[in-house]
């Protein structure tokens, strides 16, 4: 039942977008599972989100799991919710940190400030 009410809540979420104008959403942190690993979105730091041109939202809990997901024929657009910022903000856009503990262990963070990475670097270092 709560699996129900959750689909539609984000099925009404989705469908309130206006129309061509694709922007990330908050998940429902501490409900929402990632996507591919299913762990409880739990860490706001180490977020991503991939939003789909059909307007599907796929959330994700580490930087790893998003770049491991297959998507072969859309690949959409990914934002992060890089550490130090309230807000989505475009993966591409932001520089990430090395070394860190994340949910998946992929070891990698976006950030405001410093970094030491950037995305297209991280999606060379994830391609399998």
């Amino acid at each position: 039942m709560k699996k129900l009410i959750l689909m539609l809540f984000l099925f009404i979420l989705t469908a309130c977008q206006e129309s061509g104008e694709l922007k990330p959403q908050e998940p429902l942190w501490g409900r929402e599972s990632c996507a591919r690993c299913r762990m409880v979105l739990s860490e706001k730091r180490y977020a991503v989100q991939r939003v789909l041109s059909n307007g599907d939202i796929h959330f994700y809990d580490d930087l790893n799991c998003a770049l491991q997901h297959k998507h072969d024929e859309d690949k959409g657009t990914l934002y992060v919710h890089p550490h130090g910022d309230e807000k989505w903000v475009l993966a591409e856009q932001v520089k990430y940190q090395s070394g860190l503990r994340t949910p998946m262990n992929s070891g990698y963070g976006a950030v405001t400030e410093g970094g030491d990475i950037s995305f297209s670097e991280i999606q060379e270092k994830f391609k399998e």
